[in-house]
């Protein structure tokens, strides 16, 4: 057995597969460039707040849910608490609960939209069918496309006599069932479902691809969470999950070459230092590989990387950090919020942001009596490339947002004790995401599923993972590509 793991970066992807193989008897070392654990999903503090720097909202936590499955096998418990209200969908003025109890979400929309509700019943039930058919494959860890044995049967242990209800579907978008059921000038269904897949497929609905949408659409009525402190307490658990084991996590180690000397890895970091190992993990974006690898390795690989490896063809981030006095925050008022600032413009930019707050005494955040918030936006990278677009575009987003807070909670323009804010410079700087491409790439039937870059590479010994890799982004889907790293490393089903 060939022992020696390195991994570069400590994503959710990197740590996971890190643990895994740490627990099954590999030597492991983690190597991340950052002063913080867990990429996208890391923190920064201000004094004694800390801050995500990504969204906080969290699945995979219910039995049977990946993170959950993962945890029970590495022994360790996350303090998650189910959310029975998932958010608050705002769309201009209105504001939409999304309930993770299924009838209790369709008994909104009996209310919202009285006209449309039998076409709106039929999408949803259509939609849940899919995901329920998909959710059952996954947890057998399914590969696309399948390279090895392993894959292969894993994918055929998860096909079940249902499985031919699928194949309508195949090659689609959601508009399919969009169009299906008529419901494409239903605008506060359109814009409901558009942010929902903005932020979890990176697309509308229009081009989302139709299984990865259904998925998205169907897994918040599987179990919704809030981790104390934010999704960094499950990186710092595998972080301590490798080092009770036995394997070594070193950080800031900012990696700056990987070259393979025969059969052996060997990493260099920013201070010199040289790790040799059989295997290496890289979990970081394709469009950093480049800069890593030797030339030669870099185009052996880069055929696998199916023109994915420019950061531009994902989306930017435009982030803010605040903290507020708690007083302030209205009674009942959501943790999380999807808002759509004016309901006749997509989703993006400067008029759509997903918003999470720490619950009351969450004091892994904020200090007792306070709160803070996280709030992301997509933005157009290639918007964002002069120094006067950055600026303007960076104060324009501001403004909207902070007005839009305003009414929400009123008053938190005053009282508002810090208020940070980051760009595609931020991302790039800190977590070092080339020219700040962040979220993985947008699951469209150019880029899901059997358009996805693959974890294995051409190289042997070489692996990816993250959100740039099958089957894409979100702390679920990172997670779910390191397993595949360590499963085909040690040729183990492991979970």
């Amino acid at each position: 057995m060939n022992k020696r793991v390195t991994i570069v970066g400590s994503g959710f992807g990197g740590l996971t597969a890190g643990a895994l193989l740490q627990k099954q008897g590999y030597n492991v070392t983690v190597l991340e460039a950052a002063v913080e654990w867990g990429g996208c999903s890391g923190k920064f503090q201000r004094k004694d707040f800390t801050f995500p720097v990504g969204a906080t909202l969290a699945m995979g936590f219910e039995k049977n849910g990946l993170h959950k499955q993962i945890n029970d096998y590495l022994g360790f418990k996350t303090e998650s608490y189910p959310l029975e209200k998932v958010m608050d969908v705002r769309i201009g003025e209105r504001i939409i609960p999304y309930h993770t109890d299924r009838d209790l979400f369709l008994k909104v929309w009996e209310k919202e939209e009285q006209k449309q509700i039998q076409s709106i019943r039929k999408f949803f039930q259509e939609v849940w069918s899919i995901g329920q058919i998909l959710r059952r494959h996954m947890l057998q860890y399914p590969v696309f496309p399948p390279k090895s044995r392993q894959e292969t049967f894993s994918i055929l242990r998860g096909v079940k006599p249902n499985y031919i209800r699928l194949l309508p579907y195949i090659g689609r978008s959601l508009s399919f069932l969009v169009k299906k059921y008529n419901l494409e000038n239903c605008k506060t269904f359109i814009h409901f479902n558009n942010g929902v897949l903005m932020d979890s497929m990176q697309t509308t609905y229009e081009d989302c691809e139709i299984l990865m949408g259904a998925t998205a659409l169907d897994i918040y009525h599987h179990g919704a969470f809030y981790v104390d402190g934010g999704l960094f307490k499950v990186a710092e658990e595998l972080v301590n999950s490798i080092k009770s084991n036995g394997g070594k996590t070193l950080k800031p180690r900012r990696v700056t070459n990987v070259n393979k000397r025969d059969s052996i890895w060997v990493v260099t970091d920013h201070r010199g230092n040289i790790f040799e190992s059989e295997h290496v993990i890289m979990n970081v974006p394709l469009a950093n590989l480049n800069e890593l690898l030797t030339k030669e390795t870099y185009e052996k690989i880069k055929p696998g990387l199916k023109t994915k490896e420019t950061s531009l063809k994902q989306w930017g981030a435009f982030t803010m950090y605040l903290a507020i006095d708690e007083d302030i925050v209205p009674n009942n008022f959501n943790l999380f919020h999807q808002v759509m600032i004016a309901p006749n413009k997509l989703p993006s930019s400067d008029n759509h942001f997903f918003m999470s707050m720490s619950k009351k005494d969450d004091e892994f955040r904020a200090p007792k009596g306070y709160r803070t918030i996280t709030i992301s936006t997509h933005i157009n990278i290639e918007e964002w490339q002069s120094i006067e677009n950055y600026e303007k575009m960076s104060e324009l987003i501001k403004k909207k947002v902070l007005t839009k807070l305003e009414s929400m909670i009123p008053g938190i323009n005053e009282e508002k004790i810090y208020t940070i804010t980051g760009g595609p410079v931020a991302w790039e700087r800190f977590v070092l995401r080339k020219e700040g491409g962040v979220g993985g790439f947008p699951q469209t039937r150019q880029h899901a599923i059997w358009n996805a870059v693959h974890h294995r590479t051409n190289e042997k010994g070489l692996w990816l993972c993250g959100d740039n890799i099958f089957p894409g982004a979100g702390s679920i889907g990172a997670s779910s590509s390191g397993v595949h790293v360590a499963r085909s490393i040690s040729g183990k089903r492991i979970l």
